[in-house]
């Protein structure tokens, strides 16, 4: 048996699949390991009746229905190929008969090719498997000549691999719930993973489109397709363009499981799926790259509707696959660091200086000590570089300046003056599920209730904040059922719902944003007037802009915003109304296990001609991980009229 695995060995390398399905192969010496195609030359010839015992073996083994023929394959519910790029098959009806598709292969792995266009160079991973399972001798088979695989798995030297998760980007609908994506290391260079080659799984977008790239997003009207770069471009992408923190999950897979997965990539190419934002995404499919090598598993499974990314990141730490994290802050998140380490005094003059013109640069300077000056230098080129990074300031303004900042801060003999940013003591993966459902009881203008509400996603600001951004709520489809006065009745439905605090710093002031998209009932009579007996539903969208702060330590927030109300309902007057003024709230993390949020608004509404107050209050306490009390409390007052209505609620989150 060992003279036969080391034949095989002289064909096809031992890249490895699942333990169960690697039982005949042999163990890689990392120190020797082959390109996956050998170049040599021999003549032969296979009788059919070999070729024919071979798929005969496939059959009684039940190749066809194990795991990894059908990862392999993207079998869908149907028994059928998700796949649509015909030459990903060798059978003619491949696609849609998974069994002719493997005894296809299984005879093309006998037929002598040209370079490059053998089974085993197009499809290295499925002819490996193939010939590990059916224990085929190297000597029946042709000696095949891939060059260009040879060429590019050469390039990536695949050893370990790292699931990357960047941070959810508001700028973006379909980074809104952050994004995945696997990065693939040689050996002894984990100094230096930034050269390594990252799989990246993303919709292709021909132009740029505005509303319609998000519908056509949700809609899944993008093709989606893998990728191959390396990863300090997307480190540059996200760290700098997007400000958006990475953090690195390395996993324990095995150099030979790593290696197929990386052969698997190669037989990818030309081959696209329809991208849903929410369902079938880079989470998604990068799970099914994982469930490849791990079958057993079942991964993907637990994503068939919903994909959120920093879910799948979570089911990766169950399941046991992660061996260490690391966390690598964006550049904006450094230089805030930085502000908060040496004092917002200090932080503002960088600002200045950096902007200022060269030749003005040391009088600013003149104040400070040297200590001080190294920081406002320090400080100044990371502000000014972040900005021209994300195409805030043209090269033509920043470069000079940057090569007076960094002239400047050379003639100063300090070390650097800036110190590592802590690693958070929460990761996202600790963080809460993203969907919800709560039990709650209250009363409503002194009648009870009882109120049953669920949410898919995503996060809301009173939710416990560990895992997720300051300032950063995103709910998906939320509603709320309410049983009072003998009836039940639909109270709520959020459509979406997007808000984007983002407090002012020394260094810039960007604009706090937000938008909700739903259905709610309000407090009106049938004549559409403010009341304090009945409610009726309306249609909403609000828009709001404006300005938030934060403290140094993140701990608190606060926002002032104009705020924009369209309703429609049969019980309006004209059908609808609109109601715009202004809406100022704070959120608090007191401690691990309470945070609490206020917020006042007040339209003016085009049909009443009045102001409407609208005071609501929450607070929300963390019993333990997934399990949380809410108690919230909303006022409204109209015309020397109002309306009271305080609820306590149980809210548990799963995945």
């Amino acid at each position: 048996m060992k003279l036969l695995c080391w034949l095989v060995l002289l064909c096809i390398p031992s890249v490895g699949l699942v333990a169960t399905e690697l039982a005949q192969a042999s163990p890689i010496n990392s120190a020797n390991t082959p390109t996956p195609i050998q170049n040599s030359s021999r003549q032969y010839v296979i009788h059919a009746e070999k070729i024919q015992h071979y798929i005969q073996q496939a059959h009684t083994l039940q190749l066809a229905q194990r795991p990894t023929w059908q990862a392999l394959m993207y079998r869908n519910e149907k028994g059928q190929s998700d796949v649509q790029y015909a030459k990903y098959f060798v059978s003619a009806k491949g696609a849609q008969d998974l069994q002719a598709e493997l005894d296809a292969n299984i005879e093309a792995l006998f037929k002598a090719s040209e370079d490059n266009v053998s089974v085993g160079c197009q499809f290295p991973a499925r002819s490996q498997w193939l010939i590990q399972v059916l224990e085929i001798p190297a000597a029946e088979l042709p000696v095949v000549h891939c060059p260009d695989l040879d060429d590019w798995y050469s390039k990536i030297k695949p050893y370990k691999a790292t699931v990357i998760y960047a941070t959810d980007f508001m700028g973006n609908p379909s980074s809104m719930f952050g994004h995945t994506l696997l990065r693939i290391d040689p050996a002894n260079q984990k100094q230096l993973n930034l050269v390594s080659y990252a799989i990246n799984y993303a919709a292709t977008v021909q132009s740029a489109e505005s509303w319609s790239y998000a519908w056509k997003g949700l809609t899944g009207q993008y093709p989606g397709e893998y990728s191959l770069m390396p990863y300090y471009r997307k480190v540059k992408e996200y760290g700098d363009f997007e400000s958006r923190d990475l953090w690195e999950y390395e996993l324990n897979l095995t150099e030979q499981e790593t290696q197929f997965l990386v052969l698997h990539i190669w037989e990818m190419q030309h081959v696209s799926f329809p991208y849903y934002f929410v369902s079938d995404n880079c989470a998604y499919r990068i799970l099914g790259l994982l469930d490849l090598v791990r079958p057993e598993l079942h991964l993907a499974e637990n994503f068939k509707h919903t994909a959120i990314p920093i879910e799948t990141i979570k089911i990766l730490e169950q399941k046991g696959l992660v061996s260490q994290k690391i966390y690598r802050p964006a550049l904006e998140t450094q230089l805030l660091a930085q502000a908060k380490q040496h004092g917002a005094q200090l932080a503002g003059q960088a600002h200045q200086v950096a902007w200022s013109e060269p030749t003005q640069m040391s009088s600013a300077l003149a104040p400070y000590t040297q200590n001080d000056q190294a920081k406002i230098l320090e400080m100044g080129y990371d502000d000014l570089y972040l900005a021209l990074t994300s195409s805030k300031v043209p090269a033509t303004f920043a470069q000079p300046r940057l090569r007076q900042l960094l002239i400047l801060r050379s003639q100063i003999q300090l070390d650097k003056q800036r110190e590592e940013v802590s690693t958070p003591e929460h990761d996202p993966s600790q963080g809460h599920y993203a969907k919800n459902v709560m039990l709650a009881t209250g009363e409503s203008q002194g009648k009870g209730f009882v109120e049953i509400s669920h949410r898919q996603a995503y996060h809301d600001l009173i939710d416990p904040p560990w895992g997720y951004r300051l300032g950063t709520q995103l709910k998906f489809l939320e509603g709320a059922l309410r049983y009072q006065d003998d009836q039940l009745k639909l109270k709520q439905l959020e459509l979406l719902s997007v808000n984007s605090y983002n407090p002012i710093s020394p260094f810039k002031n960007p604009l706090s944003w937000g938008f909700n998209l739903g259905w709610q009932q309000e407090a009106l009579d049938e004549r559409g007037q403010f009341s304090q007996n009945t409610q009726h539903g309306v249609a909403r969208l609000t828009t709001q802009a404006g300005y938030s702060w934060a403290n140094a330590a993140h701990n608190w927030l606060c926002y002032g915003q104009l705020q924009s109300n369209v309703q429609a309902s049969s019980a309006l007057d004209d059908g609808w109304r609109i109601g715009v003024g202004p809406t100022v709230g704070c959120q608090t993390v007191w401690n691990s296990n309470i945070n609490s949020l206020t917020q006042l608004e007040m339209p003016y509404w085009s049909d009443s001609h009045q102001w409407n107050l609208r005071l609501s209050q929450q607070i929300q306490y963390l019993i333990w991980p997934q399990h949380s009390l809410n108690l919230s409390y909303e006022y409204q007052l109209q015309n020397r009229s109002d309306w009271n209505e305080v609820k306590l609620g149980y809210r548990y989150f799963f995945q």
